[in-house]
């Protein structure tokens, strides 16, 4: 238990999650929504490992059987959750005595500390048994993931979506989740609620997703609006630095790059999913007072950047020589969800940790890899059909 207690703790007013906390912590959570309806999101999954090849009926169709296929095939690692009120704030590191009766029950607060700047919730990952790509799992390790730790002591993401659906963080249309390219983050998030493997067609897809999270808003989406208004001459915003923040965003669009812009100060590891997610919200709040004088439209509800409704215009697209999926204009910076290693296949095919050869097709791949600021709709780049990628094959 004590080894528990200390994994428990608070690193930076980051809130470590585990199967042994995950139940207490979701009952804080369900007791701070209503006061706090705006919900910072960030995953933290194994990469790219699969490209899909053959006809599409244009890009946006393409990004979605990437995000489809990688989806479904791997697990989440991590997903980060921050919460705060409309105007921004946080809850308060410690409730004052008018907020108590509010913001604690049956006295967890006293027996847990303050509350979190965000919830870092670890799921249940095997190098030994799960599919990655190698490069992304060396990047989660240098950023301080312990994947022994996640293979003894991780979630269940059925416990875990067992519990999200009733607890007042979903399914709600005054419930605001803040993403910043958010297309792979709520295809996990989605994958785990609905308990399926996501549908072919990306319209259903959006219906789907949408039944659990009816009110989103994405940070890059939201930036890329902006800028387009800016260049046309309609953005009028307060902060007279606006278009230097725009123009250094065009240049280099990941998210450490334009908090640093804001000069707003990560809490946290990069690459972890709390700290990005405490990032994207601060960022997002940021950007309405700075950008959007205090207010956002309604009608920026819903759109994911990295995701989008098919481009039928571009009927017959065919992905399969070296030049495919060049163009494409919005995919996320990187395979972890904000900067990331590139895609790459070593001796022409995916590596396993047993060095048996899996022995599939490959074929050549896009020419531009996402780095930070790229502006691919999915994560990775090259690899061809599958980047590089481990799967545990023994006992299998």
């Amino acid at each position: 238990m004590a080894e528990h207690t200390t994994r428990a703790q608070t690193k930076g007013r980051i809130r470590e999650v585990w199967k042994h906390n995950l139940h207490e912590e979701m009952a804080t959570l369900r007791d701070l929504v209503d006061k706090f309806p705006f919900i910072a999101m960030d995953t933290e999954f194994p990469g790219v490992v699969s490209r899909p090849m053959g006809g599409f009926r244009g890009k946006s169709d393409y990004h979605y059987q990437c995000l489809r296929t990688n989806v479904d095939m791997l697990k989440v690692i991590q997903i980060g959750i921050a919460l705060f009120n409309e105007d921004g704030e946080q809850p308060p590191a410690r409730p004052n005595s008018t907020d108590s009766a509010d913001l604690s029950v049956g006295g967890r607060r006293n027996n847990q500390g303050p509350f979190p700047y965000a919830w870092q919730f670890n799921f249940k990952f095997s190098l030994k048994d799960d599919m990655y790509n190698q490069l992304s799992i060396e990047s989660l390790q240098q950023a301080g993931i312990d994947f022994a730790t996640l293979e003894r002591d991780g979630i269940d993401p059925m416990e875990f979506a067992a519990l999200l659906i009733p607890s007042g963080l979903c399914m709600e249309p005054d419930v605001r989740w803040i993403s910043f390219h958010g297309g792979y983050d709520f295809g996990y998030l989605t994958k785990l609620l609905w308990v399926s493997l996501l549908p072919n067609d990306e319209v259903e897809f959006d219906k789907i997703m949408k039944i659990y999270f009816p009110s989103t808003y994405d940070v890059k989406h939201l930036l890329k609006h902006a800028i387009k208004l800016n260049n046309s001459g309609l953005l009028t915003p307060s902060d007279p630095n606006t278009a230097e923040i725009l123009q250094k965003f065009e240049q280099k669009s990941g998210l450490e790059h334009i908090a640093d812009t804001l000069k707003i100060k990560r809490v946290g590891s990069a690459h972890q999913a709390g700290s990005d997610s405490l990032l994207t919200g601060r960022v997002f709040f940021e950007l309405r007072k700075r950008i959007f004088n205090g207010e956002i439209s309604d009608d920026h509800i819903g759109k994911v950047w990295g995701l989008g409704i098919p481009d039928f215009s571009l009927v017959g697209m065919t992905i399969g020589n070296p030049n495919a999926g060049n163009n494409t204009d919005g995919t996320p910076p990187n395979q972890q969800g904000q900067n990331g290693n590139n895609d790459v296949i070593r001796n022409g095919q995916p590596s396993t940790p047993n060095t048996v050869s899996v022995a599939l097709a490959s074929t050549p791949a896009a020419s531009a890899h996402n780095t930070n600021g790229s502006t691919a709709m999915t994560p990775g780049g090259g690899g061809g059909v599958f980047g590089a990628f481990a799967f545990g094959g023994n006992g299998r």
